[in-house]
């Protein structure tokens, strides 16, 4: 008996030993007193019998036992190795037995055909902050509709100090290596070199390409770099890269805050109208939102040490912070950088650039520089490329070539009179060696005598 089948066997004891009414019974029981009286009688006359349930132990009238049988012989002789998705859509196409995939785990893990593995996640704890101001700098894009559901999408590059949680950001129009040049840069004026940036796989930070680094490594040489990361390493600032959006979870926090906070002051922005401009946003960012930001949520670090650096003399932050490739220059003194040409300039002539390699650097504010061995380079932008006009050659005409008199071919053939006298070619007409063929043909065919067939000589007698 299930556990309210043996409440009814109390109540109704009550009720056959005279110490309860029935009405008693089926207000305790919660049921009307019609539905008691029911079961009341079935107790009277089946005894505690009456009171189960009168399907306890029958099959289901939705019980497919056929098929039951049928799917589970199928599935161990043809689909053993099948999960249970795969194994329905199998059964279904090749062997006409249709039953769901949550149907068909049921009846295969009651076979003990499948297991439930649980999924055991590792154990995970939390980072203590770091000690000293400057030490580690989290560092993120957060890209949204930052000032509205009409407008564009833009990027919000934030750095967060580790220790103190002191924020950092501005507006760029796209995540990519020269915003986190500009971001860096400015960043390091204000506040001077961290220790290292916590950064995650992007392709920014590191060269998510296996093989360039499986290349890398059998060639012996040190692990490709890109451009932010060559950066970082000329400036000694140590990149570490975080394996979970959860590891560098205080700047992924603070991107959801942001979005929140920032969001709804940009709208209420320039008295009620909103802030709708880069140059605009990051002028609020600068003045008004961080200050008032940090003053109220930075921390006190554990130790109140600065860590943070100061440029070394003579490296120059913007010479650091930009795009370098090399590019060879072309033998008419051309160097191309991704369809731009640049002209150098006649003054390096006796460098003798033409097939050397020429670096190529691009600021952050998109100007370009060419360098040879630490020396700057004079060039100019050729914004159209020379186009070749094709030769025009002048038509002449040629007249016809004519044999002279004393020709060898105005000799005449044997046999023949000469050329050019009577009975022979006019002297005048060009001579080739299909005419004087067809000359000596017609000749030879005249010294012929003439042949007469006997039904055109009785024609010509008859007539």
């Amino acid at each position: 008996m299930s556990s309210r089948e043996r409440r009814k066997l109390a109540e109704f004891s009550l009720v056959k030993q005279g110490r309860a009414s029935v009405a008693d019974a089926a207000r305790r029981l919660g049921k009307s007193e019609r539905q008691a009286r029911r079961d009341w009688k079935r107790y009277r006359e089946q005894g505690d019998a009456g009171l189960i349930h009168g399907l306890r132990g029958r099959p289901s009238n939705f019980a497919n036992g056929d098929l039951r049988r049928r799917v589970i012989e199928v599935y161990r002789q043809k689909h053993i190795s099948f999960n249970a998705a795969h194994a329905a859509e199998m059964l279904e196409i090749n062997d006409k037995l249709v039953v769901s995939r949550h149907t068909l785990w049921r009846w295969l893990k009651a076979e003990g055909l499948v297991s439930s593995e649980r999924r055991v996640r590792s154990h995970r704890r939390r980072r203590e902050r770091r000690a000293c101001v400057g030490e580690m700098i989290q560092m993120d894009g957060s890209t949204h509709k930052w000032f509205g559901p009409d407008h564009p999408y833009c990027v919000l590059f934030v750095m967060v100090d580790d220790a103190s949680g002191r924020v950092f950001c501005r507006f760029y129009d796209s995540e990519d290596t020269l915003s986190a040049f500009d971001l860096f840069g400015r960043y390091v004026k204000r506040h001077g070199l961290p220790s290292s940036l916590y950064v995650d796989h992007d392709s920014i930070y590191v060269v998510n390409n296996q093989q360039a680094h499986e290349r890398a490594r059998q060639a012996g040489k040190k692990p490709p770099l890109t451009q932010f990361g060559r950066a970082m390493s000329e400036l000694d600032v140590r990149i570490i890269c975080a394996g979970s959006p959860q590891a560098k979870g205080r700047v992924e926090r603070m991107n959801r805050t942001l979005q929140d906070r920032l969001l709804k002051e940009l709208n209420a922005a320039m008295n009620g109208r909103g802030i709708r401009e880069l140059t605009e946003a990051n002028e609020y960012l600068e003045k008004q939102f961080l200050p008032r930001f940090n003053h109220r949520f930075t921390k006190v670090p554990a130790n109140g040490t600065n860590v943070h650096r100061t440029i070394p003399g003579g490296v120059k932050l913007p010479d650091v912070l930009c795009h370098k490739e090399s590019r060879v220059a072309s033998q008419d003194w051309c160097v191309g950088f991704y369809g731009r040409i640049l002209q150098i300039a006649r003054c390096h002539e006796p460098l003798k650039l033409a097939g050397k390699p020429v670096e190529v650097w691009q600021h952050a504010d998109g100007q370009l520089q060419l360098r040879h061995r630490g020396c700057r380079l004079k060039f100019t932008e050729i914004h159209q490329r020379p186009t070749q006009q094709p030769a025009v050659v002048p038509l002449t005409f040629n007249p016809p070539w004519r044999p002279p008199a004393d020709h060898p071919w105005r000799r005449g053939l044997p046999g023949m009179p000469p050329l050019g006298l009577p009975g022979g070619f006019a002297a005048s007409a060009p001579l080739r060696s299909s005419s004087l063929r067809s000359a000596s043909l017609r000749s030879a065919d005249a010294a012929k005598p003439l042949q007469v067939s006997p039904n055109a000589a009785a024609a010509a007698a008859a007539a």
